[in-house]
């Protein structure tokens, strides 16, 4: 009986994640959708230049940071675990680090963005 409880949990959190993902992502998809004429929110950002010139750039330096951060990350953590096996923590810390801050980073990008009222469009 105990084996099955820690299974019921386990779905239990594996559910709450998924929700946790999914549900911002339905909520997104459905606000889009609700904009007149149907599709509008999906023309007018396939239509700008600008879009594909942003993807384009976000690509390029998201692999140029995975080729920088694996050609300083796999030789280290080879010389720490070879030679240095005590810094091992400290190490581990600091790879850690370019993961974590983007996402700090972001939070608080957000909070400065949603924190002060819409301004409209120079479009508009």
């Amino acid at each position: 009986m105990r084996r099955r409880r820690g299974g019921i949990a386990w779905w239990l959190v594996f559910l709450l994640g998924v929700l946790y993902f999914v549900l911002p992502l339905y909520a997104t998809l459905s606000f889009s959708l609700k904009a007149k004429p149907p599709f509008a929110a999906y023309t007018n950002a396939l239509s700008d230049p600008k879009l594909f010139q942003s993807l384009g750039y976000s690509m390029i330096v998201g692999i140029a940071t995975i080729f920088v951060s694996l050609a300083l990350i796999v030789p280290t953590a080879y010389w720490v675990q070879l030679k240095v096996p005590r810094a091992r923590s400290a190490v581990e810390f600091v790879t850690l680090l370019p993961f974590v801050i983007p996402g700090v980073v972001l939070v608080f990008g957000l909070i400065r963005i949603y924190s002060r009222p819409p301004s409209r469009h120079p479009r508009d």
